[in-house]
């Protein structure tokens, strides 16, 4: 008898760690980086330091395949 009652238990709290570390690494995978232009804004001005903000070697983007993404503004 208690040996069933420690395997449940042990069961719900495993649940439990594989889904709350499922919620806090699942939101640091989703993180994004965004940045905000004005309309004014001439084509092919810089707006910020990709590699920089990423923390990573900026001649490591391309070996990465990484690809910037411009999605309509919803104003």
């Amino acid at each position: 008898m208690e040996q069933r009652r420690y395997a449940q238990w042990l069961m719900e709290h495993t649940k439990f760690t594989l889904l709350t570390a499922l919620l806090v690494f699942g939101a640091m995978a989703r993180a994004q980086i965004q940045y905000s232009i004005s309309e004014e804004q001439k084509d092919g001005a810089a707006v910020g330091n990709i590699a920089k903000d990423l923390g990573i070697d900026h001649r490591s983007l391309k070996e990465r395949g990484f690809r910037i993404r411009s999605t309509p503004c919803l104003i």
